[in-house]
């Protein structure tokens, strides 16, 4: 079974802020899903999240993939957040689409190097991550899973 990593790297400006939720409420459900065995076997992904505010920039625009490698089959990837959606309700949208744009990079990837990479599986992982993703406004740390 592969694994999912999220990260969020952030200011404490934008702690609780609309995409910080959205985010949350994404790893968390990630999370479940992988102590469910929900996730597919092969490579495993981590996508980082790097909030934009007037403190912190992140140095590029996008998403920049990288690191995979037969030693440590990880497929990384940096999502730079725009400042615009830290405190917007799309932030959930632009969430989702992180993960859809994650998923289709990661497709052809590994199809170019011929590493078997589930794609349905994963979209299904994903969907439900988007979907399933409850509200944490009342949720305590100590109902958060392990990671």
């Amino acid at each position: 079974m592969s694994s999912i990593f999220i990260n969020i790297t952030k200011s404490g400006a934008l702690e609780k802020s609309p995409i910080d939720k959205a985010v949350t409420r994404v790893a968390v459900a990630l999370a479940r899903q992988r102590l469910q065995g929900a996730l597919p076997a092969g490579p495993s992904l981590e996508i980082t999240f790097l909030l934009a505010c007037a403190d912190l920039q992140p140095d590029f625009e996008g998403m920049r993939m990288g690191g995979y490698t037969a030693d440590d089959p990880v497929l990384r990837f940096h999502a730079a957040v725009p400042a615009q959606l830290a405190h917007s309700t799309l932030a959930p949208r632009y969430v989702a689409a992180v993960l859809d744009d994650v998923l289709g990079n990661a497709h052809d990837y590994f199809a170019d190097r011929q590493i078997p990479f589930d794609s349905p599986a994963w979209r299904r992982v994903f969907d439900a991550a988007a979907v399933h993703g409850e509200d944490l406004s009342d949720l305590t740390e100590a109902a958060l899973p392990a990671f």
